[in-house]
């Protein structure tokens, strides 16, 4: 159930319907096709209308495919793009599946629960059970679409609100510091040391100094870095979650960062040398522009060529000074420059400004580097 756009246009501009299925009074099941609107919005009014006609003497009939398709219309302007494409997935992964053809209005407790029982069973390509945090995405996923059921088509209650949560009493318990992986000055150096080529040195490089997210810096241009005031603004990121391709068919699309937190932050001087030394390198390339990619030139440095290069490296640095370092993905070098902050006593706002998060969200990220916050717990508790 959704809005649509007719492929043909009338004289007057109408050019969009509502298509919907209900069932007759002896339980025949039909589908509604409404005649041409001019606007999108008359088209959804008319929609809710026919609902509201419907459901004086026949209940509605939908299935939670159609529910799900009228959320998501509902939803696309006010999130972003790679929220709506990773939702997408999860939905069509492990919603559907079960959900998709019921009607909404049998979905009840006892269905959910059959849900979650199958939920607990599944596992992922590599055979790993889900975890209980994304199975509880899951389940907030199914409220949230049931929270428009009951708000636009007439769903007396959201029953998924009447379930627990997802709770593994036999999950590890890991504690916060083995959760939170990162190198030291010495293990960044050892392992920056072996990268003969300047593009990658250079990336890691920044990933380690800057602890921008990894999308932030493929992202970048040379129209981002200041480098007669030591600045680069992070207003951007790149992300392979959408349907969009690039011109070499790879999926790509440019979108803001994490949570619109664009900040401008200073290079330290030994980064400052390397983007120079590399600045230098491309303004020796034909064609070479300021809109070039900082990390890849006329095109963004690819995602699958930075892992490679960066296990090859780890395995360079083991074979090269005959002892291993922590392997570390790419955002755990951002836990690295966030980590290395903390041990140096900087303050929490000027740590969660550089990495474009709130104060909250780097308490709770690495509690465990911050003792004297939990020092100030205990005084506060022991004044009463």
């Amino acid at each position: 159930m959704a809005i649509f756009k007719s492929k043909t246009v009338t004289k007057d501009g109408r050019k969009w319907y509502f298509s919907i299925c209900y069932l007759t009074a002896n339980g025949e099941r039909k589908r509604k096709k409404s005649q041409l609107y001019i606007t999108k919005q008359e088209a959804q009014d008319a929609e809710r209308q026919f609902l509201m006609e419907r459901t004086n003497t026949n209940r509605v009939d939908i299935t939670f495919e159609e529910l799900y398709k009228s959320y998501i219309e509902h939803k696309k302007d006010s999130i972003k793009g790679s929220t709506k494409y990773c939702k997408d997935k999860r939905v069509k992964n492990d919603l559907l599946p079960y959900f998709g053809k019921m009607n909404i209005h049998n979905i009840e407790v006892t269905t959910i629960m059959g849900w979650m029982a199958k939920t607990n069973n599944t596992t992922y390509c590599n055979g790993k059970k889900y975890f209980s945090s994304y199975k509880n995405i899951l389940l907030n996923d199914l409220k949230s679409i049931l929270k428009h059921g009951v708000k636009f088509y007439e769903l007396k209650q959201n029953v998924a609100n009447n379930v627990t949560a997802f709770h593994e009493k036999n999950e590890n318990i890991i504690a916060d510091e083995e959760k939170i992986k990162y190198i030291t000055p010495d293990e960044y150096n050892l392992f920056i040391s072996v990268i003969g080529n300047i593009v990658f040195k250079t990336f890691f490089a920044f990933l380690y100094y800057m602890g921008v997210r990894k999308g932030e810096a493929q992202a970048l241009t040379w129209e981002d870095i200041f480098l007669e005031t030591d600045q680069v603004r992070i207003i951007k990121t790149i992300t392979i979650h959408t349907n969009e391709r690039d011109e070499f068919g790879n999926k790509f699309n440019i979108t803001n960062t994490k949570n619109r937190k664009n900040r401008t932050i200073k290079v330290p001087k030994t980064l400052k040398e390397m983007l120079l030394e590399l600045y230098e390198y491309y303004k020796k390339a034909e064609g070479f522009t300021e809109k070039w990619y900082i990390f890849g030139g006329y095109k963004y440095l690819n995602s699958t060529a930075i892992n490679n290069e960066k296990d090859r490296y780890f395995n360079l640095v083991e074979k090269t000074y005959g002892k291993p370092i922590n392997r570390i993905t790419n955002h755990e070098f951002r836990h690295s420059h966030a980590s290395y902050l903390i041990s140096q006593g900087v303050k929490i706002e000027r740590i969660a400004y550089r990495l474009g998060d709130t104060v909250g969200v780097v308490l709770k990220t690495y509690a465990h580097l911050f003792p004297e916050a939990e020092d100030e717990v205990i005084d506060t508790l022991n004044s009463i």
